[in-house]
C-alpha cells in the first residue's frame, strides 16, 4: 500500500478523554476559522469597492447587503472555479477523525485532520492540558526515508499504527478513514459573510487592517495589467500561476522606480460597521494610470523574451 500521511497525529498521555478534547477541539478550530475567514472577506470586499465592472454604480438605498452579496458571491465564483484536485480548494474547510491501536507496544490514540489551511494543523499541536502539548507530529510516508530525529523503530511503529487504522483488507474499511469517529467543522464562509462584517461581539473589524492599500493596487494592477495584455483566461493552471507570476514581478520592478513610488494611491475601505452608506460614499473605483499599466506591461514582454 503506498501510504501518504503527512498530517499524521497522536494523542500524548496528558489528552481528555474524547468528549472534553472534541469540545476543545470545535472551539479552537471556529476562532482559527474566523481569524482565516475574515481577510478572504476584506479581500472580496475590497473587489467590490475597487472593481468598476463589479460595482453597479445604479443601486441605490443601502450599501451594506449589496456589498456582503457581491462579495460573497465573488467567493463562491473563484471556488467553483477551482479543480477539487487542487491543494488550496475550499481552503478553510476542517475536519478530524480519531482511531486507537492496542497492540504488544500498548495503546495509541492517532488523529488525522483534513485541512484546507495548515493554520488548522498548528492550531491542534498548540494545544495544551496543564502546560502538555495533547497533539504530537505522527506522520508516516513509505515513499521516502525517514526523519533523522525519529528512530528506526518508531518509524515501523508508525507504519504498523495507520496501517492498522486504514486495514486496507477489510472491505469494510476501504483502506479510508471513513469509519472511525470525528468531528467536522460546521461553519460555511458564506453564512459567516454577515457575522464578520459586523463584527463579532464587541470587536470591530477593520476591513483596512486586512486588506492593505498596497494589496488593493497591486490587485488592480495586476487585473489592469493581464486586460491590456489580452491574456487569455482559458489557460492550464501552472500556466496561468507562471504568468500570474510574471506579472507580480514586474509589478515590484515597476513599483520599485521613483514612478512607482510616486503612483497615486486607493482611498481606504469603508469601515464594516459605516457599509450602510449610499453608492455615492463609496471611495471612487480605483483606477491605476494608464501609463503605469502600460510601464508594467513593458517589464512584462522584457521578462517573456529573456524568459526569467
Amino acid at each position: 500500500m503506498s501510504a501518504k500521511l503527512y498530517d499524521g497525529l497522536r494523542l500524548t498521555a496528558h489528552a481528555p478523554d474524547l468528549f472534553e478534547l472534541t469540545r476543545m477541539i470545535s472551539q479552537r478550530m471556529r476562532e482559527v476559522f474566523r481569524e482565516l475567514a475574515v481577510p478572504i472577506i476584506a479581500r472580496n470586499v475590497a473587489r467590490v469597492v475597487d472593481n468598476a465592472e463589479v460595482r453597479e454604480r445604479d443601486m441605490g438605498g443601502p450599501l451594506h447587503n449589496y456589498l456582503v452579496y457581491r462579495a460573497r458571491n465573488l467567493w463562491l465564483d473563484e471556488q467553483a472555479g477551482l479543480d477539487d484536485r487542487i491543494t488550496f480548494h475550499d481552503p478553510l474547510r476542517f475536519s478530524i477523525v480519531f482511531g486507537q491501536v492496542d497492540d504488544e507496544w500498548g495503546t495509541h490514540r492517532l488523529a488525522y485532520p483534513f485541512a484546507g489551511n495548515r493554520a488548522y494543523t498548528d492550531a491542534l499541536l498548540a494545544l495544551e492540558a496543564d502546560g502538555h502539548p495533547i497533539f504530537v507530529d505522527y506522520h508516516y510516508q513509505n515513499q521516502a526515508d525517514r526523519p533523522a530525529e525519529v528512530s528506526d523503530d518508531e518509524w515501523k511503529h508508525r507504519r504498523d499504527d495507520w496501517n492498522s487504522l486504514l486495514d486496507a483488507e477489510d472491505p469494510e474499511t476501504d483502506g479510508t478513514f471513513e469509519h472511525l469517529p470525528g468531528w467536522q467543522l460546521s461553519e460555511s464562509i458564506e453564512g459567516v459573510f454577515d457575522t464578520v462584517l459586523l463584527g463579532y461581539k464587541d470587536t470591530v473589524i477593520d476591513l483596512n487592517a486586512h486588506r492593505t492599500i498596497e494589496q488593493r493596487m497591486r490587485q488592480a494592477l495586476n487585473r489592469a495589467v493581464t486586460l491590456d495584455l489580452d491574456l487569455d483566461p482559458v489557460d492550464g493552471i501552472n500556466r496561468v500561476l507562471t504568468r500570474n507570476q510574471c506579472i507580480e514581478r514586474a509589478i515590484s520592478q515597476y513599483l520599485d522606480t521613483a514612478e512607482g513610488k510616486d503612483m497615486p494611491r486607493p482611498a481606504p475601505l469603508p469601515r464594516a460597521r459605516e457599509l450602510d452608506i449610499m453608492i455615492s460614499e463609496l471611495p471612487p473605483v480605483y483606477e491605476p494610470p494608464a501609463e503605469a499599466v502600460a510601464r508594467i506591461c513593458e517589464l512584462y514582454r522584457e521578462q517573456a523574451l529573456t524568459g526569467d
